[in-house]
């Protein structure tokens, strides 16, 4: 994880130096948050099949503010329509991963007999 947050810094710095456009940025975000999501399922799997209740705060949806920053970016002009669709068709991509890590869980609760 700690790799992945110094990237996102370096990201995140050479964007705000105008180094990268806020394109590149935003897609570079979206694969960074893919990669933490993977770190965090690979890392809390166990807690969260066990754990009685359904736990957001260990396998939170990736994609929410990383939608309401290509919303801005697309409100504020700095990105254009075609790259406000690539965008979204990457995100739409992420949260698919995401759900099917999140249908494993359920698989594997529902074989230890907790709840959906």
């Amino acid at each position: 994880m700690k790799g992945v947050a110094v990237r996102e810094s370096k990201l995140r710095e050479s964007w705000q130096h105008n180094q990268l456009s806020t394109y590149e940025y935003l897609s570079a975000s979206i694969d960074l948050a893919h990669d933490k999501s993977v770190i965090r399922f690979d890392r809390h799997k166990a807690l969260l099949t066990r754990y009685p209740k359904w736990v957001p705060g260990f396998h939170s949806r990736p994609d929410t503010k990383l939608r309401n920053s290509i919303a801005e970016a697309y409100a504020m002009g700095r990105i254009g329509d075609s790259e406000y669709e690539s965008l979204m068709a990457q995100i739409s991509v992420l949260l698919d991963r995401w759900g099917d890590q999140r249908r494993i869980l359920t698989k594997e609760r529902f074989k230890l007999g907790y709840p959906r």
